[in-house]
């Protein structure tokens, strides 16, 4: 049925009561619609009425079932945008009406406020949406809200204000991440929600209050919800979740809200609806409560004025004093909130408040109140620790340790008192717990400030008493265990111990702290004594009383372990402070005192403890004697490092046999072995003890060991458990320490033993290390690589000598016989002889080869050859035998890498050659990890002997080269030969990169023979029947790009199919891996390319513009490894190009840089990443064409805002540039400036809009681009310096720092003098400012100008650009000052300390007569004081010649 044809028809329809008007005609929608789209049907304001309809029809059934709701349809929307989009508003009837004049009344008889709260609300409920509708609706409301938002109440907005935050807190996923975000906010539909809602707040008066209570009634927890994951991101935030955020912190602390709530001290409507909402969603509000939290207390600072006044009665300090109150009094609110539970979401939130009332300095001290509240946060934390040694609570302890440290930032003495109680309790906790250690090292710093370093300690060795022990589970061993990898035993706390004690221990308490010190050890060995004496009357070993027996003697049996370990631990951790006493600051009659004290600690207590548990031998089978023998050691081995002390401890002999008789002792602990050959080995360099002994017995610790073992080991001593991590242990401590003495002492038949240890150590079976752990291969290589090993004669003597002996069988097999064997199980030999070879070649792999002489190495790699043909005998002909594909890895890494290093291959032989070739696997047939590896050694090796019989063609040897040729042309005519074809490739590769000329008649004629068999392998895979796909095998694909460069090489005729197209389309629609598509990529774009040089003139313009798109395309889909291989090949094609070819290619690239172009962002930012890839792969002949490339992009780049706006355009043109002036700053030209300081100056420019993260690589592009100029094109500088020192100017403005707490407006001055790509939030750092302290220094530096052509060069003399420069010297400085005395704004002390050079530097070229008129005509007073006193710093480092 015909639709209505004419105006009152059209309205009559419009109008009609039901819908359809007629039964069985158009919808009313559908008559719209067809009404709109008629050009020739005239309705006077025909936008208008059918705009009218469409708002009246959704207002009215906005509530209506879904099925029948005109909201959830498609098409209103839909022609309604389209109405309010339409540019031609005339042909459709409204001879050219404004928009505005019409709808504006419009908006006014219909309101849409209804219809967006509906579909905003209703799409909150569902499940997913359509992003289509989504979209169209979001363009209606982004053109109809602005024009109708001025009629809309407050209440209105706020309940749509919760719509838009629902509508977040549903589809926004989990994270709020800034895909979703935007996608919400299509046409800033919601954004213009938040901003309308934000102005009607403000201007809201009396209304607030009411907004402010449904606010928390109805919208409070979806906006939490918002807020907690905001909140959690710690990338870039969303502009709208920021905006959403500050509005409702708007909305709960308005200054009309927080008068009432100062007043009473806190506000129950706002504690209570949080409290509400915690019982149901507990994580909704303790997520963002300290956000929460710091935002009240910004605002308040904000609005202090209003809030507290400014009579002549309050004073800057009351009104602080105001400000922290109210602050504490809301964090007592939001206190009480995260003190309700005792999980995770509760400790980290408390944690959260205080470390704001850190950093805002909310504690005042005349608030007890917030004292108080402070300290049952302690307590409470004080409490947790109770259970520090329980790792299910191992969250909640760290949580505990960080309240005490916060505190103990916010106010040492909120839990000084407490100190007392908490230190022994950190001895139970896990090394895991970071902030233990934050903890220990703010006590010590605030001791230390006090000078009550003496009470420390002793509350340290007060931790370790018994009674503290035996609160950690698991009985004494348990409890050693856990103290040793404690906070309080870590190395990291002990170096803050030593640098406590030897830095701020006054002279004054140096004798009192080692009087502590001896009392403490000797009360902790005394109570060990007691309860040992005890013990042994028990068991009837010793003298007893009579005593009635009763039910404890069982738990006294075990008390002497637990004093044990007392000892064990306190002298431990004592030892540390006598070795850090600052014993120089005393008089020499007090250094002697101090002395002769700590020797009396060693005899009374380090002395006795040896005797008492050496001598007699039975004990040391008990573990706890053994325990306080290792304690006594370590106090030994600390005090004899004491200045002074030396001659007062000497170990008796018989102690020393005692120590060497208990190694063998069944049952040792291993910390005990390890602590005992530490001793002994001092022993010896003390000249008291004779080192054969010990050294017998310490290899042979290691012989029986050390061999063969998975082990790691974390480097603790308390964590040595098992033989071959004390063996570990032992050799990382000769290696660390004992080597240089080893080397003396050590007989022949040692250095041979230690030698043979060191190769037969199976490094291939050993664990890798976990993070810092230690392993045999980790110690060996840093030993290894340590030059102090090979400056050793002896030990490296011996070792290279052992190396040459266990391969020397080697040299009694003839390689060509084994060769000749190879096929058959003649070759075999037993697999320990092979892994005897292989080991010694293991340990070489980890041997620097600069160390080893060449002699040697040529001899080793004569022996590798005939070792890998042993390791693939037994490997091919063994399957169960011990040998594996890595134990040939590591000989031919090692021949790889010693052919490398030596530049020869004269070992290697043809047939060894055709071994390799023959019995290799290609990276495509490897199954496993170490099989790739293996196949691509191995041919890295026929490369290297390839390339090798290359260059010897060149010599006039050519047989070889032309038998080999050959037998590659046989390969592609017989099946499974795949190495082979794989060889004949990287022959290729190395004929290709020399001239057809240079090789003789023989070689080409074969050569030809091998392309012809290629092009006819290639052609049988390629040649398929129209329709199928093309194989996209790398090795197939390899050889067919080769097939075309070996023609094109050989100036054959272009006879190949064009494959390069096909390839490429199917590539852009594959469905499998990304991973197969960054693999293949390469090769078909190196195909495409080849395509292009032998297609006609005619064609190969439009060949390189596919060679564009496939190369932006393929990019997509690569990672960084196969995007770099993409451009090498992309380059390396290039070199290949006519000029005419390349110049195309370079016209396609900058044509496709405009807007115009209809590129996207990702593409053009492809092409400029390209365009250096280019331009450094030129081929000869193209200087001017790439010259003028250059000069236009630059251009381009200057007048396009788009390139500086765009962090990915703008990241590729820095870098473009950048490395066209480091690489080619001769191709610079005078007219190429203009455009640098042009675009230099935009991007250091102030913008109104800032990027939410800083971009430090802009700066240091800026600073990288000027310092080639200034270096290598000063003479391009010279007549362009005003722009250099305005750009010199702009950087430093960047280093400004905006102050906290500034107002919106304040802060605005500031952040639009700053680019877009500093935010507020991340102000630049030292780093950058070293970078432009560097460059200025650079401006005094003489270099020579880069230009073409040896004349120039010879003529021009090094000059620097100091004397020109030194005119505009002062503007520079004048920024700097200007920096400095700006009050809205700061530049931070680490920053200026690296600007320092600099700026001397420019003082330097300034002058003193320049200075003088500077300071009259350029600064204020303020300047002048900043200028004077870095003048003053100037002169206290200038060099005046007086020596």
């Amino acid at each position: 049925m015909p639709g209505p044809q004419n105006a009152q028809d059209f309205i009559r329809a419009l109008k009609a009561s039901s819908d359809p008007p007629q039964v069985g005609g158009p919808l009313k929608i559908d008559i719209a619609r067809e009404a709109w789209e008629n050009t020739r049907l005239y309705v006077p304001n025909k936008a208008e009425a059918i705009v009218e309809w469409i708002l009246t029809r959704l207002l009215k059934d906005k509530a209506r079932d879904r099925a029948a709701n005109p909201v959830w349809d498609s098409r209103y929307w839909a022609l309604l945008s389209s109405i309010l989009v339409s540019s031609g508003a005339d042909k459709h009837g409204d001879n050219g009406r404004a928009l505005r004049a019409w709808l504006v009344p419009l908006l006014s008889r219909v309101p849409i406020g209804p219809v967006v709260l509906a579909y905003l609300e209703a799409l909150s409920t569902e499940a997913s949406f359509d992003p289509a509708q989504y979209g169209l609706v979001a363009q209606c409301i982004a053109i109809l809200w602005p024009l109708a938002v001025p009629k809309f109440n407050p209440e209105t907005l706020l309940e749509c204000f919760g719509a838009a935050v629902h509508l977040l807190a549903v589809h926004g996923g989990p994270e709020l991440s800034e895909d979703r975000v935007q996608a919400l906010d299509a046409h800033r539909a919601l954004s213009l929600t938040v901003s309308s809602y934000r102005a009607a707040l403000s201007n809201a008066g009396s209304k607030r209050k009411q907004l402010y209570t449904l606010f928390l009634q109805k919208h409070l927890d979806v906006w939490l919800r918002v807020a907690t994951r905001d909140n959690e991101r710690t990338g870039v935030q969303p502009p709208l979740t920021s905006d959403v955020y500050d509005a409702g912190i708007d909305t709960i602390f308005g200054l009309d809200i927080l008068r009432p709530s100062i007043d009473q001290k806190h506000d129950t409507a706002l504690a209570g609806a949080l409290e509400r909402i915690l019982g149901t969603e507990s994580r909704t509000v303790l997520r963002p409560l300290p956000r929460l939290f710091a935002s009240y207390v910004q605002t308040v600072k904000r609005h202090k004025g209003a809030l507290f006044g400014q009579g002549s009665s309050q004073s800057s300090g009351q009104v602080a004093d105001q400000v922290q109150v109210a602050s504490m009094a809301f964090h007592a609110v939001c206190d009480a909130l995260a003190r309700s539970g005792d999980d995770q979401e509760y400790w980290r939130c408390r944690v959260a408040l205080l470390e704001v009332v850190e950093r805002e300095n909310l504690l005042s001290l005349k608030d007890e109140d917030a004292k108080t509240l402070l300290r049952q946060d302690g307590d409470i934390a004080v409490q947790a620790l109770n259970t520090a040694w329980d790792d299910v609570r191992h969250s909640i302890t760290d949580s505990a340790v960080k309240v005490l440290a916060a505190l103990t930032h916010i106010d040492y003495d909120l839990m000084a008192s407490s100190a007392a109680v908490i230190v022994p309790r950190l001895i139970a906790m896990p090394a895991t717990v970071k902030s233990a250690l934050e903890y220990t090292n703010l006590l010590l710093e605030y001791d230390s400030k006090t000078r009550n370093l003496p009470i420390s300690i002793m509350h340290l060795s007060e931790a370790f008493s018994v009674k503290h022990l035996q609160r950690i589970p698991g009985g004494p061993k348990a409890a050693y265990e856990v103290a040793s990898a404690g906070p309080l035993t870590s190395l990291p706390f002990f170096d803050e111990l030593s640098r406590a004690v030897h830095n701020f221990l006054t002279p004054g308490q140096v004798l009192e702290t080692i009087s502590d010190v001896s009392r403490t050890l000797k009360e902790a060995y005394d109570s060990f004594q007691e309860r040992e004496a005890r013990l042994s009357a028990d068991r009837g070993d010793g003298p007893r009383k009579k005593r009635k027996k009763d039910t404890s003697v069982s738990e006294d049996r075990t008390e002497p372990e637990y004093y044990a370990v007392s000892f064990a631990l306190v002298a431990r951790t004592m030892v540390v402070v006598l070795r850090s006493l600052p014993l120089h600051t005393l008089t020499e009659d007090g250094r002697l005192e101090a002395q002769s004290a700590i020797g009396e600690v060693y005899r009374t207590v380090t002395s006795q403890a040896l005797r008492d548990g050496l001598l007699q031998f039975e004990r040391m089978e008990a573990w706890h004697w053994q325990t306080v023998v290792t304690g006594a050691l370590r106090l030994h081995h600390g005090l004899v490092h004491v200045p002074g002390v030396q001659e007062q401890i000497r170990m008796s002999e018989a102690l020393s046999s005692a120590m060497l008789s208990c190694i063998s002792t069944i049952g040792i602990s291993q910390e005990s072995v390890v602590e005992v050959f530490r001793t002994l080995l001092h022993q010896c360099s003390l000249g008291t003890l004779s080192p054969t002994a010990v050294l017998d017995q310490f290899l042979g610790h290691l012989e029986a060991h050390l061999l063969g073992h998975k082990t790691t080991w974390t480097g603790k001593a308390h964590a040595l458990r098992s033989e071959p991590e004390a063996a570990i242990a032992l050799l990382h401590l000769l290696a660390d320490r004992w080597l240089p003495y080893f080397d003396a002492w050590s007989t022949p038949e040692q250095h041979k033993r230690f030698a043979k240890i060191l190769i037969n150590v199976r490094l291939d079976v050993a664990a890798p290390s976990p993070g810092s752990s230690l392993s045999v291969p980790v110690v060996i290589t840093r030993m290894l690589h340590d030059a102090q090993f090979w400056e050793l004669p002896n030990t490296r003597d011996a070792f290279i000598a052992q190396l040459s002996q266990q391969t020397a069988p080697l040299d009694e097999l003839q390689l060509p016989e084994l060769l000749s064997q190879s096929a058959t199980s003649a070759s075999r030999r037993a697999p320990e002889d092979v892994l005897r070879f292989v080991s010694a070649y293991d340990i070489l792999l980890v041997t620097p080869p600069e160390y080893l002489p060449r002699s040697t190495q040529i001899e080793l790699l004569r022996r590798g050859l005939v070792a890998d043909v042993l390791a693939f005998a037994t490997l091919r002909h063994n399957k169960k035998s011990k040998v594996s594909a890595h134990h040939l890895l590591v000989i031919r890494e090692f021949l790889r890498r010693t052919i490398a290093f030596l530049g020869s291959v004269e070992n290697m032989t043809k047939d060894f050659l055709e071994y390799l070739v023959e019995h290799a696997s290609t990276h495509s047939e490897a199954s496993s990890a170490a099989d790739r590896d293996l196949s691509s050694v191995t041919m890295e090796l026929i490369d290297m002997y390839q390339g090798s019989l290359v260059r010897s063609v060149r010599r006039g040897s050519a047989g070889l080269v032309t038998e080999l040729v050959n037998r590659y042309v046989r390969c592609f005519n017989t099946a499974g030969s795949a190495s082979g074809r794989r060889a004949a490739l990287l022959l290729l590769d190395s004929v290709a990169r020399g001239d057809v000329a240079e090789f003789p008649t023989e070689v080409v004629d074969a050569l030809r023979s091998l392309a012809a068999e290629m092009l006819a392998f290639s052609k049988k895979h390629f040649l398929i029947p129209r329709g199928l796909e093309l194989p996209l095998d790398l090795d197939l694909l390899d050889t067919w790009s080769h097939t075309q460069t070996l023609r094109r090489w050989l100036q054959e005729p272009a006879e190949t199919p064009v494959l390069g197209g096909s390839l490429a389309r199917q590539l852009f629609s594959w469905k499998g891996e990304e991973r197969d598509i960054a693999t293949v990529s390469p090769v078909v774009l190196v195909i495409l390319l080849g395509e292009v040089q032998v297609a006609p003139p005619t064609g190969r313009g439009e060949r390189l513009e596919f060679v564009i798109v496939a190369y932006l395309t393929l990019s997509k889909l690569c990672g960084n490894q196969e995007l770099a291989s993409l451009e090498s090949r992309l380059g390396a094609a290039c070199r290949t190009f006519s000029m005419k070819d390349f110049g195309t290619l370079l016209e396609l690239i900058y044509e496709s840089l405009p807007s115009q172009s209809g590129l996207g962002i990702e593409d053009v930012a492809s092409l400029i990443r390209l365009s250096p890839v280019v331009l450094h792969n030129a081929p000869e002949g193209t200087s001017k064409i790439c010259q003028s490339f250059v000069t236009r992009c630059l251009g381009l780049f200057a007048d396009d805002e788009r390139f500086t706006a765009d962090p990915r355009l703008r990241k590729e043109l820095i870098d473009l540039i950048v490395r066209q002036c480091n690489e080619k700053p001769a191709s610079l030209r005078t007219a190429d400036l203009s455009s640098l300081w042009s675009l230099i100056g935009t991007l250091l420019a102030g913008s109104p809009t800032h990027e939410h993260t800083t971009d430090s690589a802009v700066f240091h592009g800026v600073v990288n681009i000027l310092s080639a100029l200034v270096r290598l094109r000063r003479d391009l500088v010279l007549n362009t310096l005003p722009h250099l020192g305005f750009v010199l100017r702009q950087l430093l403005a960047c280093l400004r720092t905006v102050r906290p707490q500034l107002g919106g407006k304040q802060s605005r001055l500031v952040l639009d003098t700053l680019p877009r790509w500093i935010s507020a939030s991340q102000p630049l750092s030292s780093t950058e400012s070293k970078a432009i302290a560097r460059l200025l220094t650079t401006l005094t530096t003489k270099t020579m100008v880069r230009v073409h052509g040896p004349a120039a060069a010879e003529t021009q003399k090094p000059e620097a650009l100091a004397r020109p420069f030194s005119k505009h010297a002062a503007g520079v400085l004048t920024a700097y000052v200007t920096a400095m005395n700006d009050p809205l704004c700061f530049v931070a002390a680490a920053v200026r300390r690296e600007l320092q050079p600099g700026l001397f530097a420019l003082c330097d070229m300034l002058g003193e007569h320049n200075r003088d008129a500077m300071m009259v005509s350029a600064l204020d007073a303020g300047g002048k004081v900043t200028m004077k006193a870095l003048w003053k710093e100037y002169e206290k480092q200038r060099y005046v010649g007086k020596g």
